[in-house]
């Protein structure tokens, strides 16, 4: 297997072919890399790349014919098939290592392994009988998430509960999809992300903890630097290089953390990728995470990233957009706003079709831009974990 570095002019391989798939390709077409994507459903990514397959995983043709095109390979969406990342890491290197996508993908596993590094979680047990059920809810406690192990994301696949009756309910409800597992949800002060970055010599550069806020589930906005005592931060960037280092982590990750009222840094998940707390990177820091994972997986230098200036992004979903795209330019109006479409072909409610990134002066200023960008777009704003 050929691990020599990618040259400018060589070609990175895409598995999955959303959104963050189209801003690796943006990324690394400026630093001169091409990019392949692969992907069972035409997505957002084959506008931006070099080349698009949009053929099922299991196409032999199609996996020949990526793995003609390409130098290396990396993947933009954790639930990306794991054992083609397997096949094609037999013969191309593949980053980050898919070991990483076997862990990310299951939470039980995901939760295992972050102890095992030396991570806190929150407390959690494995789901498999009713009898489970009732032992966890002793021995973890209430009130508790029921989620399912793999699958279900920005809200999906899973059910809260605050007795043993309605954990049952859930127990049911979920179970047809295998083993599940049940958390004690924890009281927080705020839910903060950390992008981290690894090369292949071992160097790993963090950027600065993000503050996240969701509505329905979904991510809502982000902004940046989080209102965290320094301490916290300290130790936000210690579990997170910790992670990075024990997995091996070739490229970009982010680990989603919530921080209690006295000051405790509790791993919830994490997705080894570029990811969505970390898009106001592409105006507000230097490198943006997808430059930075594109470095990583080429084999480059990755560099302690440089906050430009405090931010806030702000998601934009198919709700604000059943009725047309007239209103989306006015956003620009607003000082300091960027837009970032997606080109999806489908507006639905929940569905993530792009975002906005604001710089200001200051978190406040930057915070009162986003309410001007809903504003004007003709949403509400939460205020909200």
């Amino acid at each position: 297997m050929d691990s020599r570095i990618v040259p400018v002019g060589g070609t990175i391989g895409i598995l999955g072919g959303g959104q963050l798939g189209r801003m690796m390709a943006l990324a690394g077409r400026s630093m001169g890399l091409r990019t392949v994507v692969w992907d069972p459903a035409p997505g957002p990514a084959g506008e931006a790349a070099d080349h698009a397959l949009w053929r099922p995983y299991n196409d032999t043709e199609a996996f020949d014919a990526f793995v003609s095109l390409v130098d290396r390979i990396t993947y933009e969406f954790e639930n990306v098939d794991y054992d083609a990342a397997m096949r094609l890491a037999a013969v191309r290197p593949v980053f980050p290592p898919p070991e990483l996508l076997r862990v990310s993908q299951h939470r039980l596993r995901e939760k295992d392994t972050a102890r095992r590094l030396g991570l806190s979680t929150t407390p959690y047990a494995a789901l498999q009988t009713v009898d489970d059920v009732s032992r966890a809810v002793r021995e973890v406690g209430l009130p508790a998430v029921v989620k399912t192990v793999q699958g279900g994301y920005d809200g999906k696949g899973q059910a809260r509960a605050s007795s043993l009756e309605e954990a049952v309910t859930a127990f049911h409800t979920l179970s047809a999809q295998g083993v599940l597992i049940y958390e004690k949800r924890v009281e927080f002060e705020r839910e903060v992300s950390v992008v981290v970055a690894r090369g292949e010599n071992g160097h790993v550069v963090t950027y600065p903890p993000t503050e996240n806020h969701h509505f329905n589930g979904i991510l809502d906005y982000s902004l940046v630097p989080a209102a965290v005592p320094q301490t916290v931060e300290v130790e936000l960037i210690r579990q997170a290089e910790a992670l990075a280092d024990g997995l091996k982590l070739v490229g970009v990750m982010a680990l989603e953390f919530f921080v209690g009222r006295d000051g405790r840094v509790l791993f919830n998940e994490m997705a080894p990728r570029p990811h969505n707390s970390g898009h106001w990177t592409i105006e507000a820091a230097f490198p943006s995470q997808f430059a930075q994972h594109m470095r990583a997986v080429a084999g480059w230098t990755v560099s302690a990233p440089r906050l430009l200036a405090p931010s806030v992004m702000l998601n934009l979903l198919g709700d604000l957009f059943m009725e047309g795209l007239d209103r989306l330019p006015d956003v620009l109006t607003v000082p300091g706003a960027a837009l970032h479409w997606y080109g999806k072909s489908e507006m639905r409610p929940g569905r993530k079709v792009g975002h906005v990134t604001v710089v200001a002066d200051t978190v406040e200023e930057a915070l009162d831009r986003a309410r001007r960008v809903k504003a004007l777009l003709g949403g509400g704003w939460n205020d909200g974990p």
